[in-house]
């Protein structure tokens, strides 16, 4: 018996199948920098993202559900790709010079060849940042830190830490795997031109991104690139620091790869 697509979560919009442009994929872990990252590269006439924060996931239900870390995860391809070119034509037809689409959707990662696939041009960049000052970020952001007891907060940096390391594996692998060039958010922050040395986009896209524009990422004002580290890390307490430290113990080699060190 021939399954029956569910429109709601896997739309299918109409969209023309030879009008494909660049699609750039950012390999990111969240809350890693990609969001400033992502607008910077957008500055470009010649680019655009799918969705106000960059994430493309957003545009197809059945994309961005709670199991949308699950590598295993059962994904209407077709559908992504119908979504995906169908908003970038519509971009298209209002702005008409598009040919690079930015993409940076963190659960990405855990099936970027499958998705990379349904596209004739695409190129990669990853991204990682420093594990304290990401977890901080993420144990602030989306877990009312202040409101947590000590225990919690500990149980919490455990989760966030190991999904750390989890994540910065498959990253890792992609790199090797697909030759990928890596840009950490500690390099992007110090010099923010970098990332043009290791864009792979058509014909004089690269020139057009403007490096010194000020960004705006999530709440923060409009503002040039900064590096959030410090004060990120400033909000974990010294033990909190010494349990994420004895967590990464056994993950040295992963840590050197990105140029991080145990604190």
């Amino acid at each position: 018996m021939k399954e029956v697509r569910d429109e709601k979560k896997w739309p299918l919009p109409r969209y023309d199948k030879n009008d494909d442009p660049h699609f750039l994929f950012i390999i990111t872990p969240p809350f890693a920098g990609s969001t400033a990252l992502s607008e910077l590269l957008n500055t470009s006439h010649r680019a655009m993202i799918l969705q106000e924060r960059g994430e493309g996931q957003w545009l197809v239900p059945g994309l961005c559900e709670k199991d949308r870390w699950n590598p295993e995860k059962n994904v209407d391809y077709a559908s992504v790709k119908a979504v995906w070119l169908s908003k970038y034509q519509q971009v298209k037809r209002l702005v008409h010079n598009i040919d690079v689409v930015i993409e940076k959707s963190p659960p990405n990662m855990v099936r970027i060849e499958k998705l990379a696939a349904q596209f004739r041009n695409v190129s990669f960049l990853a991204n990682n940042r420093n594990p304290y000052a990401n977890c901080a970020s993420i144990l602030y952001r989306n877990h009312d830190a202040d409101r947590l007891n000590p225990a919690q907060r500990k149980h919490v940096l455990s989760d966030l830490t190991r999904d750390w390391v989890r994540r910065s594996k498959r990253i890792r692998a992609l790199i090797s795997r697909l030759k990928v060039p890596l840009l950490t958010y500690e390099a992007f922050c110090h010099n923010p031109s970098s990332v043009l040395n290791l864009l792979q986009l058509p014909d004089g896209v690269s020139e057009t991104i403007d490096v010194k524009a000020k960004v705006k990422v999530k709440d923060y004002k409009i503002q040039s690139i900064i590096d959030q580290n410090e004060r990120q890390i400033a909000k974990l307490l010294d033990e909190e620091i010494e349990h994420v430290s004895r967590l990464l113990i056994s993950s040295s080699e992963l840590l050197a790869f990105f140029g991080y060190d145990r604190l």
